[in-house]
C-alpha cells in the first residue's frame, strides 16, 4: 500500500529532507508540504486526504498548537499526525498533546528510515 503524506514545517531545508525520506522509503504515492498551519489548512481544504501529518510545533502565522485546535474542529474522521519536534515536550505540553487523540506519536527531528517504518507499523495502521 502506499501512503500520502502531509509535511507542515517552515524550515526549508527540514521539509526538503523529510521529503527525500518518504520519497525514498517509496512506500508514498503523494507528499505535500505546507510551512505553516494555515497553509496546510488550505491544502486539506483543497480536498487533499493524507493518511499521516507530520507537524512542527513552532512555525509563524499558525503554529502547531493552532493548527491542532482548528484541526480537531473541523473532521471527525482525523488523521494520525505525528509531531516532528527539536525537543521533547515538557510535561505540561506533553499532557496537552494527551487531549488530542489524533496525536500518534512525538519524534525529534529528522525522519529517518528507522523512524518512517515505526511511524507506518504502530501508528499509521491503528
Amino acid at each position: 500500500m502506499k501512503y500520502k503524506a502531509l509535511l507542515i514545517d517552515d524550515s526549508k531545508p527540514v521539509s526538503y529532507f523529510n521529503k527525500v525520506v518518504l520519497e525514498r522509503s517509496n512506500k508514498f504515492s503523494s507528499i505535500e508540504l505546507a510551512s505553516n498551519g494555515l497553509e496546510a489548512i488550505s491544502i486539506l481544504d483543497s480536498g487533499y486526504t493524507a493518511d499521516v501529518i507530520f507537524l512542527d510545533i513552532n512555525m509563524p502565522v499558525m503554529n502547531g498548537w493552532q493548527f491542532l485546535e482548528h484541526y480537531q474542529q473541523r473532521v471527525l474522521n482525523q488523521t494520525p499526525i505525528i509531531l516532528l519536534l527539536a525537543t521533547m515536550p515538557r510535561q505540561a505540553e506533553q499532557d496537552k498533546l494527551a487531549s488530542y487523540p489524533f496525536v500518534k506519536g512525538v519524534k525529534k527531528k529528522m525522519l529517518s528510515q528507522e523512524m518512517l517504518e515505526e511511524v507506518i507499523d504502530h501508528m499509521i495502521l491503528v
